[in-house]
């Protein structure tokens, strides 16, 4: 009976690892994207925009490519979503946002899964380029590469993509 209360012991000790712990290359962008912090977003958590997202017309959820984008509303402005990995499996969401009544895509934000599975918005040393100077960021729908756009022209600058660790220039 003890062996038997010892088995069950441990194997819930496995179970309840959580996310940090987890495989997390079965965890999808979704699963990430509500852990982001509460504050992220005009006037709603994640969840609520992931509810708003679901409806006709109100974005995409491409949960195979780790891609989401949404319309945005009156307090909130567009943005686009799109999840990267690290060498060792970790997570990393690009967020793409705009300005309310502008341009789209014009701030590049970055989160990491932190030891208390939540995300925290990580380093923007990974990415060579500032926001501004009229630049859009362009996340990818499929595969690893940010396209670099000037905002007033739609020529592409540059191009970056994922090498696991930081973005490099292509």
């Amino acid at each position: 009976m003890r062996r038997l209360f010892s088995l069950v012991l441990v194997l819930c000790g496995f179970w309840s690892q959580g996310l940090f712990g987890a495989d997390q290359t079965h965890v999808s962008i979704v699963d990430y994207f509500v852990l982001l912090p509460p504050d992220t977003f005009e006037g709603a958590s994640p969840s609520s925009w992931l509810t708003f997202l679901k409806q006709p017309g109100s974005g995409s959820i491409d949960t195979a490519n780790g891609y989401m984008s949404c319309t945005g509303d009156g307090a909130q402005p567009e943005f686009e979503v799109a999840l990267f990995r690290f060498s060792d499996g970790r997570p990393l969401l690009a967020m793409s946002t705009g300005e309310l009544e502008a341009r789209d895509s014009m701030f590049l934000v970055f989160y990491e899964l932190g030891k208390d599975n939540r995300m925290h918005q990580a380093s923007r040393e990974i990415f060579p380029i500032r926001d501004g100077d009229d630049r859009q960021f362009i996340l990818p729908k499929k595969g690893r590469t940010i396209t670099v756009k000037n905002a007033k022209t739609a020529k592409v600058l540059s191009q970056f993509e994922w090498n696991g660790s930081t973005f490099q220039h292509q």
